[in-house]
């Protein structure tokens, strides 16, 4: 093990949580002696306004809004955003090295993409796997949902092999996933890949679960805390 990567873990362990020291110890190993060029980032971020548990019904009463393009951008633009301290660097940092991101989500597609753009944080290095409004080409109304239909506990099945972002990341081996739930752990299942680094975000004080989280996260941000970890070991990066 590098000293870089102990000295790292180190600084890892005064803001969060980790389960296994020496398995993520050689998953941070792993990542940072292979660099940028292996790496995609795959998150999920729930805490963005809109992103809750639309499903079927959910997806009815949306529909039965009327809702057309604008008005979802006029919704993004009247709704505050609250994004994850640390969350903006983290995007960037990965435009800037080429990096894939998936952002996996329940949500709806549509919403996360405007507020993406609203922040300027939607790049071509992006993917957003979520479900999708469709809208009526003489109305201009959603009138329905793209299938299948996502959600928490279905992460897994649903397939980007179709997609040109596939072909991003087909040749990258580590990842880095981000996720506030233990579902979210089902999203590098239908990734190929050798080491995946599980960082979980735990957004409130309960013991039970953080004991949970620690079982299945390689690492625990806990106090719905930033993205400095993930930050951490980009910046340790040096090629």
């Amino acid at each position: 093990m590098s000293s870089n990567t102990n000295k790292l873990l180190a600084s890892i362990q005064k803001i969060a949580k980790v389960h296994n020291t020496e398995v993520t110890a050689k998953k941070i190993d792993a990542i940072l002696k292979a660099g940028f060029a292996d790496l995609h980032v795959i998150t999920e971020e729930q805490k963005w306004p809109y992103m809750i548990e639309w499903w079927t019904q959910a997806h009815q009463l949306l529909i039965d809004q009327k809702i057309n393009k604008d008005d979802v951008a006029a919704m993004v633009a009247e709704t505050p955003v609250d994004i994850r301290e640390g969350l903006r660097e983290l995007i960037e940092t990965c435009n800037e090295k080429k990096i894939p991101f998936l952002v996996f989500s329940a949500g709806v597609k549509n919403v996360i993409e405007e507020i993406l753009i609203a922040e300027k944080l939607y790049h071509s290095n992006m993917h957003v796997v979520s479900n999708k409004m469709i809208f009526n080409p003489e109305t201009g109304i959603c009138d329905e949902f793209a299938e299948p239909l996502i959600h928490i506990f279905n992460k897994s099945e649903v397939a980007i092999k179709e997609s040109y972002y596939h072909k991003t990341i087909e040749d990258r081996k580590n990842v880095i996933l981000l996720g506030d739930s233990i579902g979210d752990l089902k999203m590098s299942s239908g990734v190929k890949h050798d080491v995946c680094l599980n960082i979980g975000f735990l957004n409130y004080d309960n013991d039970e679960v953080l004991k949970i989280y620690l079982e299945k996260f390689d690492i625990v941000v806990t106090g719905d805390g930033p993205m400095e970890v993930a930050n951490m070991i980009l910046r340790a990066i040096n090629h």
